[in-house]
């Protein structure tokens, strides 16, 4: 497990390397914050606030320091003597804390951790007493081309590209053994972190988890993605008052600022695709919403069988992130009453490359000309990825091994040469 958070840690590490002096990361609580400062960036002094308001000092030794003037002293100490210093969850701090921020900068280096929503709405606003002062690097989901590369290394390479889309969630990785992982186990083990980790979200905030935004959660993971189609769920179920998407938008734009929640824009046409972007806690509250999973101990087959049914889509969204950075190009989705297009990689205008995923056993030449009549219109590369490749003129048929093979090759100009 150590192995492969360093592999997905590395480029990280040389991105953050090549920043100024004073640096914010920043992302939703368990995507690696903590464990990349301490282990991959040399410092002198690590700072973590406690929620209590309580400060641990690190360097030779551990200090608890319990008052705000007192740490304000050793930090400005530390950084006029040209040091580094981690302040991780600063966000814990008084306000006033930016002030002295500003006040310090550019004196030794200081690299910040804080959760999404706090930097968006405090950080990054116009009004932030630091802004343009320290390099902004937001940390997310793994990078799909990383996970999938490190862990086929580790696994039978189907196996590897099916688990990718959760194990792109870093927290996940602790339940990681080698080829014996299974999303069952995952979901198994991690029944009660799912729910705490989603709330733990909202009490950074000073927040409850309220049941607007939990219903929006619910909502994604059975597969409700518009919002009037949520804002009807929500009315039914007595949390808002009216079912008009004007009701909960507010509600999403502060998801999608704590990383809960992501939106796919659709091709040539107004509106996104809303879904939970960590693929294992849309799982856990698809699972609690059949069969009250968080709760109660689930048969084995009920879980496997609502896991097998949503393994396709989520492995057509990871396609959809994974072709987006290998093309450098937006990921956009395509639907109608007739037909969904996977994805399309959009530049501008252009469009880079259009996808169909079928992750079955049963595909067929049949299936690969319906995909290719379906995107004619539309320029770019046809990729048609499953579990077997077909050889057929104006599509570029891909396996799991095929795309692997073509990424360790450390892909060569994508476009037209797959």
């Amino acid at each position: 497990m150590v192995i492969i958070i360093i592999a997905v840690t590395r480029k990280h590490t040389e991105k953050l390397n090549n920043l100024s002096s004073y640096t914010l990361i920043y992302g939703r609580r368990k995507v690696g914050k903590t464990f990349l400062v301490k282990n991959f960036i040399d410092h002198d002094v690590y700072f973590i606030v406690k929620r209590g308001g309580g400060i641990i000092a690190e360097n030779d030794s551990i200090t608890n320091i319990d008052s705000f003037d007192l740490f304000l002293e050793k930090l400005r100490s530390e950084l006029r003597d040209d040091k580094t210093v981690v302040v991780d969850e600063f966000q814990r701090l008084p306000e006033e804390f930016l002030d002295h921020v500003q006040s310090l900068h550019p004196e030794g280096r200081l690299i910040l951790t804080g959760s999404s929503f706090h930097v968006m709405k405090d950080i990054l606003s116009p009004n932030s007493p630091i802004l343009g002062m320290v390099s902004e690097f937001k940390l997310s989901l793994v990078s799909p081309e990383n996970v999938f590369k490190e862990l086929s290394d580790h696994m039978e390479i189907e196996r590897a590209f099916e688990l990718s889309p959760y194990l792109r969630d870093p927290w996940t990785l602790q339940y990681f053994k080698e080829g014996e992982t299974s999303l069952e186990e995952i979901l198994f083990f991690s029944k009660r972190s799912i729910p705490s980790l989603t709330g733990e979200v909202f009490l950074e905030e000073e927040r409850t988890l309220s049941k607007v935004y939990e219903g929006i959660i619910r909502s994604l993971a059975l597969g409700r993605w518009k919002l009037k189609e949520i804002a009807d769920l929500l009315h039914s179920r007595g949390h808002i008052d009216e079912p008009q998407p004007n009701k909960i938008r507010p509600y999403f734009n502060n998801m999608m600022a704590m990383d809960l929640v992501t939106r796919i824009p659709l091709h040539h046409k107004k509106g996104y695709r809303y879904i939970i972007k960590s693929p294992i806690m849309e799982l856990g509250y698809l699972l609690d919403e059949r069969y009250n999973f968080f709760e109660e101990d689930i048969p084995e087959k009920r879980i496997k069988k609502v896991v097998g049914d949503r393994i396709p889509k989520h492995i057509e969204r990871y396609c959809g992130d994974l072709f987006a950075e290998l093309y450098d190009g937006k990921y956009e989705y395509h639907y109608s009453d007739k037909f969904d297009i996977d994805f399309i990689i959009t530049e501008g205008e252009d469009v880079l490359a259009a996808g169909e995923v079928k992750w079955s056993e049963n595909v067929s030449k049949a299936d690969v000309r319906k995909f290719l009549d379906r995107t004619e219109y539309l320029s770019g590369d046809k990729i048609f990825l499953a579990k077997k490749e077909f050889e057929m003129e104006g599509v570029i048929s891909l396996t799991p091994k095929k795309l692997l093979h073509l990424l360790k090759d450390d892909k060569p100009e994508l476009k037209g040469l797959i």
